[in-house]
């Protein structure tokens, strides 16, 4: 196979606009943004632009342990082409949006970058997030959480009461872990939960328009933090949560009845928060900084519910959009969908951006 020399690649790729751009952004010590990683595939080839660019740091190595020819790691993404198994997807990039602080175009225009339009491209698999700053360490969250649908307890890695991993890695994976520790934040309190979403099923999964647009209802489903104050001490699941150290396996260790009891009490009934709630609050954060996708997503939302037929539109009455720009030109057209510009003006949205949601 081949791999690309990292240094050389980075100065070859760090010319190009976009990435510049990006890379020159200011930064923040916590940015909104509700996805840690998403990976995206595309049965089209990267471009013979991006190709040529990055061929003066490639280099011919063994290498056992991927399924595709070529791979190339950058600071702001990694991406493999022409797999060696003809049903894959040829080019598969991985991207995290949290982590380089990308906003929704900057994901859109370094797929289009690499593979030359996102039109084609599809999401696989995507880690949603949320943090908590000043509020619960991990340990604290395990005794509170609840995973719906899992046939094991809880790992607490290492017994170091810092990570706990929901189910297996194979499926929705749910991880709690200590952020601040990680990121070398010592004397912080950062705790984070992911909950990872793999789409096997090629059918199943969403262009990376219709990604960014939905709203996500399906986000951390089945994850409850459960209001344990509002249980007694002398209840049997606090009893138990004391002996295991992690409200999951507390649940597990219970009869049919006594779960069933439980799942009624308000504890579970009006959660600590809402964290699918608190997910959109964020999502919807990250999509204002871009926009016209913002304005974007508001409108697929009510399309969506139109044609499944949910909602009546006819009786529903929408506020107005507090976004300090005209409204009224975010209407999709080609007009008001410019390509991107690369000059002293960041980039704008291409006009077909919007194409495979809206036809």
């Amino acid at each position: 196979m081949f791999l690309y020399n990292k240094q050389r690649a980075a100065k070859l790729l760090n010319t190009v606009p976009i990435i510049h751009s990006i890379q020159s952004a200011s930064k923040v010590r916590h940015f909104e943004c509700p996805y840690d990683k998403l990976i995206v595939c595309s049965y089209k080839l990267p471009t013979p632009q991006f190709i040529d660019l990055i061929r003066p740091a490639r280099f011919e190595t063994d290498d056992d342990e991927t399924f595709y020819h070529y791979r190339l790691v950058h600071e702001l993404f990694s991406v493999q082409w022409m797999q060696m198994n003809p049903q894959a997807p040829a080019t598969t990039i991985m991207l995290n949006p949290w982590k380089h602080q990308l906003s929704p175009e900057d994901v859109l225009a370094l797929i289009d970058f690499i593979v030359g339009s996102h039109l084609d491209a599809r999401v696989a698999h995507n880690d949603d997030k949320l943090d908590w700053l000043k509020l619960l360490s991990s340990k604290d969250l395990a005794k509170q959480l609840y995973v719906g649908y899992q046939k094991k307890p809880p790992r607490n890695y290492d017994n170091l009461d810092q990570t706990f991993m929901f189910g297996s890695k194979k499926g929705g994976q749910v991880i709690i872990y200590d952020k601040a520790k990680e990121q070398g934040y010592n004397a912080e309190n950062w705790t984070r939960l992911e909950k990872s979403r793999k789409r096997r099923d090629k059918h199943i999964r969403p262009t990376v328009s219709q990604f960014l647009l939905n709203h996500r209802n399906d986000a951390l489903k089945n994850v409850i933090i459960v209001d344990t104050d509002k249980f007694s001490g002398k209840d049997k699941i606090m009893r138990r949560i004391g002996k295991y150290g992690t409200f999951q396996e507390a649940y597990m260790s219970l009869t049919k009845e006594e779960k069933r009891k439980l799942r009624r009490h308000a504890a579970f009934q009006s959660p600590f928060v809402d964290v699918s709630d608190l997910f959109k609050q964020e999502l919807d954060q990250w999509l204002s900084l871009s926009p016209r996708l913002h304005v974007m997503s508001k409108i697929y939302s009510v399309l969506q519910e139109s044609w499944s037929g949910k909602e009546k539109l006819s009786n529903r009455a929408v506020a107005p959009l507090q976004t300090g720009l005209d409204t009224m030109s975010f209407v999709p057209s080609v007009a008001s969908l410019e390509a991107f510009a690369y000059g002293n003006s960041k980039y704008q949205l291409r006009n077909d951006y919007f194409a495979d949601v809206l036809n």
